[in-house]
């Protein structure tokens, strides 16, 4: 009959022996730390964990547009109060930009592109 071991000690069952000088990762507190390159490419933590960064690296990019539209609108000129849920349409003249109800077809001006104010003060980009 075999010994329970404590729960901080790594033995290996089967070949009977402590094995945490074989493990590439961290099994106690005076252990190297862990180094991502044990993880291989082909590993489905590796796979996963990819798939989270590129997912997150994806909507950090959009969270910068958006913040960009948003300084751009919020920096350009306008002598209305604009209304949640309506669309508006940004323009350029000369140095200045400006927003402006009017639609790009009733006129010609330099048009930036179509934005919708959303209930949160949020500017939104509509594609048309």
């Amino acid at each position: 009959m075999m010994m329970k071991k404590p729960d901080n000690v790594v033995f290996d069952i089967q070949s009977q022996e402590y094995d945490s000088y074989k493990k590439n990762y961290p099994t106690d507190l005076g252990s190297p730390a862990f180094d991502s390159s044990v993880l291989k490419k082909d590993n489905f933590a590796f796979k996963h964990l990819k798939a989270k960064f590129d997912e997150l690296n994806s909507e950090y990019q959009s969270l910068l547009t958006k913040l960009k539209w948003n300084e751009l609108i919020y920096n350009s000129e306008y002598n209305f109060t604009p209304t949640a849920g309506e669309i508006y349409y940004l323009y350029k003249n000369k140095n200045i930009t400006f927003l402006s109800m009017i639609e790009p077809n009733q006129w010609k001006m330099e048009y930036i592109g179509s934005f919708k104010l959303l209930a949160n003060d949020i500017w939104e980009q509509v594609k048309e």
